[in-house]
């Protein structure tokens, strides 16, 4: 069967990078960009991924785009007629050694290479002087994310990881006035999340502007099919938990501001046979709260869209819940029938009041025997007018400028991190993982 191409819109780089790493004696720390003059930028990685935020970061006033680097001639000229088209020139390399050595006036990087080369591109340009904007998850292995974190502390410069919900408005405004301050969802007991795709094609390449297999080689790659599909393969990435189902487990963590203390996973390579990482996995993460145990059910499925509701959290408490997504037609915040009245919270503006009929709840037979009991529904008042990767830069280059603080530092990402490798590893080993707490050490 052919399979529709698979993962293109969450593709990163298609492209890695000579290995290798740049001491920090060869370059001179950049200079830190003053509050109103432009920064200039490197972006490390062209592919899908790396010009969704490029087309992101050309939209933010003040941010220059001045070199590209990628492997890949194809994809290093996609990116480079994109910053053309708004009037901006960049120098293109195809290695980012060469790159930190000659372009002397960048001030920050943004990293969207594939996750294997994220900790040695992210350390190297942190080490040149630069503040680094990277994608996450941060590494293959928590050795590598470490490091991440050990070299951000080191060389006093900033490492944003790029979990855009924690920048996205309407994120900020659940979690800081629904969850803290309001407290609309009583005790809450429960978390879902859920990332499906439908089944798709590996991803392609023009043959005309295919690598040799001996420069493919050079940089780590068997051939242009695992260059171009790298998520695809152990070596080279984490698989769909790591790269969508970490988005779930990120809000989680932020949202209960809590660490999880034992997860238990299980899925299989059930549709794609020639891919090494699962296709479907559905995770358990206990987290301990003050409040008590919260658990988490994570679902990441690729062989289907799930009626189009691809890709929400879900907050479940004893007075109500919300369901949350980057997408706003799958946002809506329940109140359970017998909760106080929410109309106080609706003119303080933090809800928006639905224009439905009102509705009489279950009787407490009806629950039991045939259906749940009504919930009122609400709307969020708050509206994301930008690409979705933008707020998050913005908060990235707001704190270069002195201005802000970051969103997400790799030393908060890391408790994500070490949630994911977790998933995979109770996967593999098919049972019950216990997570103590000196594992979110660095």
């Amino acid at each position: 069967m052919q399979r529709r191409e698979f993962f293109e819109a969450g593709i990163a780089a298609g492209a890695g990078f000579i290995l290798g790493q740049v001491r920090a004696a060869e370059s001179q720390p950049a200079p830190a960009a003053a509050a109103n003059d432009a920064i200039h930028v490197a972006l490390v990685g062209a592919g899908v991924q790396g010009r969704a935020l490029l087309n992101a970061a050309v939209a933010i006033p003040g941010v220059r785009i001045r070199a590209v680097c990628d492997i890949w001639r194809y994809a290093r000229r996609a990116a480079v007629n994109i910053l053309e088209a708004h009037k901006q020139q960049a120098a293109d390399y195809a290695d980012y050694r060469e790159m930190l050595a000659k372009e002397k006036d960048l001030q920050a990087a943004i990293i969207a290479t594939p996750d294997f080369l994220h900790a040695e591109h992210t350390n190297a340009c942190l080490q040149a002087g630069l503040h680094v904007y990277c994608e996450k998850a941060m590494a293959t292995t928590l050795d590598a994310a470490r490091s991440m974190v050990r070299t951000m502390r080191q060389s006093g410069r900033l490492l944003q990881i790029g979990y855009q919900r924690r920048s996205n408005p309407r994120y900020r405004h659940v979690r800081e006035n629904l969850l803290e301050k309001a407290k609309l969802t009583g005790r809450l007991t429960h978390v879902g999340g859920r990332w499906f795709h439908p089944v798709r094609d590996d991803a392609g390449w023009p043959k005309k502007f295919a690598m040799r297999d001996d420069e493919l080689k050079r940089y780590g790659y068997a051939s242009m099919h695992e260059l171009r599909n790298w998520r695809f393969f152990k070596r080279l990435g984490g698989g769909p938990f790591f790269d969508f189902g970490a988005h779930q487990a990120d809000v989680a963590g932020w949202f209960l501001g809590a660490a999880p203390k034992s997860v238990v996973a299980v899925g299989g390579v059930d549709y794609y046979r020639d891919h090494q990482w699962a296709d479907n996995v559905t995770a358990i993460v206990e987290y301990g709260t003050p409040g008590g145990t919260v658990r988490a059910v994570f679902e990441v499925q690729t062989t289907t869209s799930g009626g189009g509701e691809s890709s929400v959290e879900h907050f479940m408490g004893a007075d109500g819940s919300i369901r949350i997504s980057e997408n706003p037609k799958w946002t809506k915040v329940f109140r359970e029938a017998h909760a106080a009245d929410w109309d106080p919270w609706v003119r303080a503006g933090y809800l928006a009041a639905r224009d439905e009929p009102a509705t009489k709840p279950a009787t407490s037979e009806e629950v039991h025997v045939r259906e749940t009991g009504i919930v009122v529904p609400y709307d969020l008042p708050v509206v994301l007018d930008k690409p979705l990767h933008q707020p998050h830069l913005e908060n990235f280059f707001d704190a270069v400028r002195g201005k802000a603080k970051l969103h997400c530092p790799a030393d908060e990402a890391f408790r994500t991190e070490v949630v994911v490798h977790k998933v995979n590893e109770a996967l593999a080993k098919g049972q019950a993982l216990a997570i103590a707490p000196e594992e979110f050490g660095v």
